[in-house]
């Protein structure tokens, strides 16, 4: 997105964190974390990716840096904020990756930036651990569970979140931010809107009872290109334990992305 002088900000450094800059990189992967996550859930993705791709984490508000901040998830600010970091840097092709709560948020962004005509479009929407929004199964109310309710969904989950419930003083951060974004999915909505025009690329754990795979499928019907469907031995957070392969993979489908335009190396 490309805004007039008048309107213009540049990206605040605290709204996108990039774990080990790479201004040479031919292409850009932004990346959004599940409810609750935070930039930081990606500080291990560029060691496992290749150096051409540079990781740009997506800092919700109420989190690590931005921790006095009221916890929201406004996906229209995370696209102006991404198109002018885009155009800020040389204009380069970019990919989004959402895990989970990211997915629906990437996507929301994803359709903003294509939909704008000052725009460059993302070359890959890449979705983690959640079905598409229109697959029919009901989406669980948790964000006014009690605690107790909320810790043990927590633990079932798995996975580093699961962690944090043995820290009661990361509980008393974590807590209300977990709140907020699970009250966002729960009001999320998706309006019709063209489908895209990048291809799509979809992961999930095997192990994770909280996506099958015909919703996973549906989400082809969003793009006008190629969608793909991987899945992974392990459960909700699979990438922890299999990055260096979904990485790779997701690397591959960036790069089949770009071939008119240049691969990834």
């Amino acid at each position: 997105m490309k805004p007039s002088s008048a309107t213009a900000r540049p990206p605040a450094a605290r709204e996108l964190v990039r774990p080990r800059p790479r201004p040479e990189a031919s292409v850009v992967l932004y990346c959004f974390p599940h409810a609750g996550g935070a930039a930081s859930a990606y500080r291990p993705w560029p060691a496992a990716l290749p150096d051409g791709i540079e990781v740009v984490a997506v800092q919700l508000p109420g989190r690590e840096q931005r921790i006095t901040e009221p916890p929201c998830v406004d996906p229209a600010r995370l696209a102006d904020t991404i198109g002018a970091d885009v155009a800020a840097h040389g204009s380069r092709p970019y990919a989004l990756f959402g895990h989970s709560m990211g997915a629906l948020v990437a996507f929301e962004v994803a359709r903003a930036l294509s939909a704008d005509d000052r725009a460059t479009g993302p070359a890959l929407l890449a979705v983690s651990g959640m079905e598409h929004p229109g697959s029919g199964r009901p989406r669980p109310s948790l964000s006014r569970l009690p605690e107790a309710e909320l810790l043990a969904w927590m633990a079932a989950l798995g996975g580093s979140p699961a962690q944090a419930l043995a820290d009661p003083q990361l509980l008393e951060i974590l807590l209300p931010v977990l709140r907020a974004d699970l009250a966002w999915l729960e009001g999320y909505v998706p309006r019709p809107a063209p489908r895209l025009a990048c291809p799509l690329s979809v992961f999930a754990g095997e192990r994770d009872d909280r996506v099958a795979l015909p919703g996973l499928q549906a989400w082809a019907g969003e793009t006008r290109e190629a969608a793909t469907v991987r899945r992974y031995p392990s459960g909700h957070f699979y990438a922890e334990d299999q990055l260096r392969l979904v990485c790779r993979d997701l690397a591959d489908d960036l790069a089949d992305a770009l071939d008119t335009r240049g691969a990834v190396r």
